[in-house]
């Protein structure tokens, strides 16, 4: 059966590119590239190293801004959810910056910020943040009354209530709101290099987009695809390691 999965995707994805050679091959390049001329593209960014440092650059500032956003995200969450005055007191402003587009306040971001890195780490911060806090925020509101009934009954210290029963019982939220917010993150570089950097992921996109280099593009859609699915996987790896009792 396994076999039959793996020839079956193997035979799709020989089909689809197939038969993108074929259309792509009839339609102008500026338009639609080919898989032949995306693969000899890649094969020159990757010989110049263009490709490599970019990738490094944007995982670099992807994974510092998503750091900063569980620093931020997960405790703030924590407060939120446990302690109904921290949510009257910060719940507004989680509202009203959650349905703002991050791309509003970008020339904030330049003006606070300047163009470079911490530009971008503070757009990846943003677009990261709310997903992890608003799960966490859910995680500790769907805490079972009962266990913290039973804790309380057996004269559990908050201290103890908080570490013993609210985190475990939250952590499948926190690691749900990890994989939405690691997407957002990706997201979040993107738009920042293609507007506040001179180099990355996102200013590749933008120099060969200007160009109308389509199959470079390509390119560097693709290397971004495969990002995502990277970094996806190892926080699914993380949650299946921190929820074992799941």
């Amino acid at each position: 059966m396994l076999r039959n999965k793996w020839f079956l995707r193997i035979s799709s994805i020989i089909v689809v590119l197939v038969a993108w050679q074929i259309v792509g091959g009839n339609i102008n390049p500026m338009y639609l590239s080919t898989p032949t001329a995306i693969a000899a593209a890649a094969v020159k960014v990757v010989a110049s190293g263009e490709l490599q440092k970019a990738l490094l650059l944007s995982i670099a500032v992807v994974l510092a801004g998503f750091a900063l956003a569980i620093v931020a995200g997960v405790p703030l969450g924590l407060a939120m959810g446990r302690f109904s005055t921290v949510e009257y007191l910060v719940d507004p402003y989680v509202n009203a910056l959650y349905v703002v587009p991050r791309i509003a306040l970008i020339p904030l971001i330049i003006i606070w910020f300047g163009l470079g890195v911490p530009a971008q780490m503070a757009v990846v911060f943003g677009t990261s943040v709310f997903p992890i806090l608003l799960s966490t925020y859910a995680g500790v509101r769907n805490v079972p009354q009962d266990l913290i009934e039973t804790a309380n009954s057996f004269g559990a210290s908050e201290r103890q209530l908080f570490f013993n029963i609210i985190i475990p019982a939250s952590t499948p939220f926190i690691m749900s709101g990890l994989r939405l917010g690691i997407g957002q993150a990706i997201i979040g570089m993107v738009v920042a290099q293609m507007f506040l950097g001179l180099s990355g992921i996102g200013f590749m996109l933008t120099k060969y987009g200007n160009m109308f280099e389509t199959a470079y593009v390509f390119v560097v859609v693709f290397a971004l695809a495969v990002l995502g699915i990277l970094m996806t996987e190892a926080v699914k790896r993380l949650e299946q390691r921190y929820t074992l009792w799941k």
